[in-house]
């Protein structure tokens, strides 16, 4: 079948080229949004540029279901709607054009990756990752910031509330914990640099969480998506994703400033994670799991303050350990007052 056919099958159906103008348009507001937003990408306007004015772009015919804009991997080609406003630089705009900066056109040759996808044998790994990262590249792009939203089941914190608030909100706590130096990097230039830093962040548990977002993209993806699996599959992800981090820094933790570094960390983390309504105190993993933590940042305290000095350990829980349960204590404080 060829290129022409496959996109009437599902619904595209191409009636002219734009223009050099239109191309321009695009291509400077869409750089012009990446180059001025996202903080890694500030001083790549210029090749942004003219790797999107280079884009195949069609006005065409487009089936309801694809927003306006899509981007067609086979062929690298970017379809616009005949009937949209392209003066308007949207959400789906940019997010068709992230994917044509991957090139997925890959998939039909000898490489074996785009952007943070892996070709693997009969499946691409990773694709769910992918359109987290992809779609918070694009809500940072439009200067979107993380925000708190409810519903009547879950609260969460994503930067983008209409598209895979899910994924985001989830690819959002990841970005904290690890930066997103590397996410960015490897979602537009399509490396290896941050598969690399995830596996030697969460490790044994990497592809558990990498294929757990592929399972919430495939069920997002479903016209009659289950919202209680999503949300399922949320919880049980950020669970892998705290837990497998916290504990593996803790095991490096070497010196007191370190200590106070991850119990800072832990407690701003916890202003942006998931949280399901109506649940306990008891019933709540992550508040069980931090108070484990605090005791072990404490024993740590000791362990490091006793090879400092064998043998004052009675001074050192008096006031080394004290001074770290009175920060705890801050923290808590602060967040009566902010409630």
């Amino acid at each position: 079948m060829d290129i022409q056919k496959e996109l009437e099958k599902i619904g595209i159906i191409p009636t002219r080229q734009l223009n050099i103008e239109e191309r321009n348009y695009i291509s400077k507001n869409i750089a012009d949004k990446l180059a001025t937003n996202v903080n890694e990408l500030a001083n790549s306007y210029n090749e942004l540029y003219m790797r999107i004015f280079n884009c195949n772009m069609y006005y065409a015919k487009i089936d309801k279901k694809f927003k306006g804009v899509f981007y067609y991997y086979k062929n690298n080609t970017v379809y616009i709607d005949e009937e949209k406003d392209i003066s308007e630089i949207d959400s789906y705009m940019i997010h068709e054009n992230i994917h044509y900066l991957q090139n997925f056109n890959k998939i039909e040759k000898r490489d074996d990756r785009a952007g943070v996808c892996q070709f693997r044998e009969f499946k691409i790994f990773g694709l769910g990752i992918n359109e987290a990262i992809v779609q918070y590249i694009t809500a940072k792009a439009l200067g979107y910031k993380n925000h708190r939203i409810n519903n009547e089941e879950i609260s969460i914190c994503t930067n983008s509330e209409n598209h895979y608030k899910y994924m985001t909100s989830l690819i959002g706590q990841m970005m904290y914990l690890m930066g997103d130096k590397e996410a960015i990097n490897s979602c537009i230039g399509s490396n290896d640099i941050f598969e690399e830093k995830l596996y030697n962040t969460f490790e044994k548990n990497t592809e558990r969480i990498v294929r757990n977002f592929d399972d919430i993209l495939e069920e997002n993806n479903r016209e009659d998506r289950n919202k209680e699996k999503i949300i399922k599959l949320y919880m049980q992800t950020q669970e892998l994703i705290y837990t497998t981090y916290f504990e593996k820094m803790y095991k490096a933790l070497n010196t007191t400033a370190e200590v106070d570094e991850q119990v800072d960390k832990m407690e701003n983390y916890e202003q942006i994670i998931g949280k399901l309504l109506g649940t306990s105190v008891e019933e709540n993993h992550f508040i069980q799991f931090k108070k484990e933590m605090n005791s072990k940042y404490i024993k740590k305290y000791m362990e490091i303050n006793k090879n400092k000095n064998k043998n004052s350990l009675m001074v050192v829980y008096k006031n080394v350990v004290a001074g770290l349960i009175n920060k705890i204590a801050e923290f808590i404080q602060k967040k009566i007052m902010r409630t």
